[in-house]
C-alpha cells in the first residue's frame, strides 16, 4: 500500500513537471498594430550574380573577403531601393602579417521594385583592366 502511494506521488510530480515545462514553451501573441520583425538576409561570394526576391523592409547583409594591407579594396555601388545602413571591415583573428579579413555591408530593402549591388575589387589608384574580381547581386523587392 505504501509502495502504491509512492508510485502515484512520483507520477503526479512528473505530470506536474511536464505541465510546467510545457507552459514555458508557449509564445505570446503579438500585440495588435505591432509590425512584424524584419527578415534578415545574409549573402557572400557564393551568391555572386544571383537575383533574389525579398520583402520590403528586409535587412540585407553582404560579406566579402578583403585584404586592405595589399591595397585592394571593394569599390561598391548600390542602386535606389537599397538604403545604406553601415559597412565595417572585420580584421582577421590571426596575428599573421598581411592576412585578409572580411568587409560587411548592411542595407535595408527600402522600396518595392528592382535594386542592385555591385562591387569591383581593385586598388583605387589603378585603372580598371577588366581582369578584376567583381561581385554583383540583383534584388526584387516586393
Amino acid at each position: 500500500m505504501v509502495q502504491k502511494k509512492s508510485i502515484y506521488s512520483v507520477l503526479i510530480a512528473g505530470l506536474l513537471t511536464l505541465c510546467l515545462l510545457g507552459a514555458g514553451c508557449t509564445s505570446q501573441p503579438a500585440e495588435p498594430g505591432t509590425p512584424p520583425a524584419a527578415e534578415e538576409y545574409v549573402f557572400n561570394e557564393t551568391n555572386n550574380n544571383e537575383t533574389v526576391t525579398l520583402p520590403a523592409g528586409s535587412e540585407i547583409t553582404i560579406s566579402l573577403d578583403e585584404n586592405p594591407t595589399t591595397g585592394y579594396e571593394w569599390n561598391v555601388t548600390s542602386s535606389a531601393g537599397l538604403e545604406y545602413v553601415n559597412d565595417t571591415y572585420i580584421a582577421p583573428e590571426t596575428g599573421l602579417v598581411g592576412a585578409g579579413g572580411v568587409h560587411v555591408w548592411e542595407y535595408l530593402a527600402a522600396e518595392e521594385g528592382s535594386a542592385g549591388f555591385s562591387a569591383i575589387y581593385k586598388r583605387p589608384w589603378e585603372n580598371e583592366t577588366g581582369d578584376e574580381t567583381t561581385f554583383s547581386m540583383a534584388f526584387v523587392i516586393e
